[in-house]
């Protein structure tokens, strides 16, 4: 391709570079620059992320309230659910500490699966030159 640039009649001897000679015969309409690349963009965004029921959502949210912001432990953790008349959300029963323990620590897996974060990558990278 590049022998075709210096083959055309609008290559004048004075260029001092090959990327001057170039810029001249793109910007005089001679010739178009084609780009061509792959671009890998991967996400965890794209599925449904939010598999828990609007009830379920409210419970792992007051469990983690009440562990990083209060400092609680899962037995006190328990006993306040219980006087808020928390139960667990498909057999209504009462939330035990090794429940509640389960519920924070799956929850915790399900926020860093959700919000990891991929680098795009861009790769295969060409150009080419196309007689007007």
């Amino acid at each position: 391709m590049i022998k075709e640039v210096f083959e055309t009649k609008s290559w004048v001897e004075n260029y001092s570079t090959v990327i001057k000679l170039l810029l001249y015969n793109v910007t005089e309409n001679v010739f178009l620059i084609k780009f061509s690349f792959t671009l890998n963009i991967t996400t965890s965004k794209l599925t449904k992320t939010s598999h828990y029921t609007k009830k379920q959502q409210k419970l792992y949210d007051k469990i983690k309230q009440l562990k990083e912001v209060e400092k609680l432990s899962y037995r006190k953790i328990s006993e306040v659910l219980e006087k808020l008349k928390y139960r667990s959300v498909r057999s209504g029963k009462i939330l035990k500490p090794n429940y509640i323990f389960s519920i924070y620590k799956k929850g915790k897996i399900r926020e860093v699966r959700i919000n990891r974060e991929f680098k795009d990558r861009i790769s295969d990278m060409d150009f080419e030159l196309v007689k007007k």
